[in-house]
């Protein structure tokens, strides 16, 4: 038994959970909304803590302490994190089987992820994989430690804490491989590489990503070909090379099966036709991610791009639309930074100078802050630059598609008024 690389500055902090603690004492008050799902989910996983700990409690103890926070559980406003909360404290309740719990932790990590808390789904992460590794079933049920550790990384990954992102996923494809499950080590492969791309090291990525795709077509996986081919579409991007990051992220989308892959696909397509300047064709992947994401992180993103275009077509009244929408949002550091850069590029647009100086300040404090490097860059030449000119630039062209993405650009119209249709939303622009 070992714990990876990955938990060993986690695993400490699993007893006291201090996450949630840390959640619970930067409110100003306990009649804030949060408070009730920080109290309930601090003390859900206080009783997972005492169940998993032999002669820790007996069964009396432990279904009256279930019967005590059941009533706070309930109270949860969030109906997914009520779930999650609820159907946990009742495998635990119940003393179901270690593997139900262990699936149970792992929704609420999923759900706290969905909602951007990333630093408290590393928290439940933390007792998870502390729980299967007591547990002694490892060899049995490696899924749970390669999937666990994933999820680890995911949320390193959004942190931009790039060292412990890239060791979880090299854990999660090490542990896979040592099970024989060779997809799952291609999966976590394709993961690795994104942060490796991230981190600019785009030859060594491409490599990495070629490889998984190559082995994943030698194994008939498409769905793993896909997800290799997504990962190629961003390393294409950030090499410049636009056109082909759209082909690939769209080739992508049909067989990537889960749903959060599937909307950062698009939103790659999204991000390739922005920057080719075909901003209806951007708009309208970004429109039917915000209509149909579950994630807060990518909705949220939607949105951000959505002001950014509506800036560039002049039409303040989404740009305010979609800006008023973000305001009152605890984004995480990347986002609030490009929140705030995209709120300046707007104000001095829309004729705002210091607006715009105080915005690009703060992408600058944050992006300094967090380690991001490009937007601090971008910012700070972006406050030079508002110096010298603080006449609004003229608007960009509105380009149309080129004869390679033409195809993509009409399926994305028709996708955009069959999804808007369906849920009843309107195109603001």
């Amino acid at each position: 038994m070992h714990i990876p690389d990955s938990m060993s500055a986690l695993t400490s902090a699993t007893p006291t959970h201090a996450a949630f603690v840390e959640a619970l004492a930067a409110l100003s008050s306990d009649a804030d909304p949060d408070w009730t799902t920080m109290s309930a989910a601090l003390l859900t996983l206080r009783v997972v803590d005492a169940w998993s700990q032999p002669g820790a409690v007996t069964d009396e103890e432990l279904a009256l302490r279930v019967a005590t926070i059941l009533p706070v559980v309930d109270a949860v406003d969030d109906d997914d994190l009520r779930t999650a909360l609820r159907t946990l404290i009742g495998a635990v309740g119940s003393r179901d089987a270690i593997e139900l719990v262990e699936s149970r932790l792992l929704v609420l990590g999923r759900t706290l992820e969905a909602r951007a808390r990333w630093e408290l789904a590393l928290d439940v992460y933390a007792l998870l994989l502390a729980v299967h590794l007591e547990s002694g079933t490892l060899g049995a049920a490696a899924h749970t430690e390669i999937e666990t550790n994933i999820r680890i990384a995911e949320c390193h990954r959004h942190r931009a804490e790039w060292d412990l992102a890239e060791a979880a996923f090299a854990t999660a494809a090490r542990v896979a491989m040592k099970a024989g499950d060779r997809s799952a080590a291609l999966r976590a492969r394709c993961y690795g590489a994104s942060v490796t791309a991230e981190r600019g090291d785009l030859d060594d990525a491409d490599a990495q990503l070629a490889a998984v795709e190559h082995e994943a077509a030698t194994a008939r996986r498409a769905d793993l070909v896909a997800l290799g081919r997504h990962g190629r579409a961003h390393v294409a991007f950030l090499r410049g090379n636009v056109e082909l990051a759209a082909r690939l992220a769209f080739d992508a989308l049909e067989h990537l099966p889960d749903p959060r892959e599937r909307d950062r696909a698009l939103a790659d397509v999204a991000a390739a036709f922005a920057e080719l300047g075909v901003r209806s064709a951007a708009r309208d992947a970004q429109l039917i991610i915000s209509a149909t994401t579950q994630d807060s992180y990518v909705r949220w993103t939607s949105l951000i791009n959505l002001m950014e275009l509506a800036a560039g077509d002049r039409v303040r009244p989404a740009f305010e639309q979609y800006r008023r929408a973000l305001v009152a949002e605890r984004l995480p550091p990347r986002l609030a930074g490009y929140f705030h850069y995209y709120s300046a590029g707007g104000a001095h647009v829309f004729g705002d100078a210091t607006s715009a100086r105080d915005e690009y300040r703060r992408a600058l404090g944050i992006a300094t802050r967090a380690g991001l490097g490009p937007l601090a860059r971008d910012a700070a030449a972006a406050l030079r630059a508002l110096e010298v000119e603080a006449a609004p630039p003229d608007a960009p062209p509105a380009r149309d598609p080129t004869p390679a993405t033409a195809g993509i650009a009409g399926a994305l119209a028709r996708m955009r008024e069959s999804v808007l249709r369906d849920t009843g939303s309107r195109d603001s622009d």
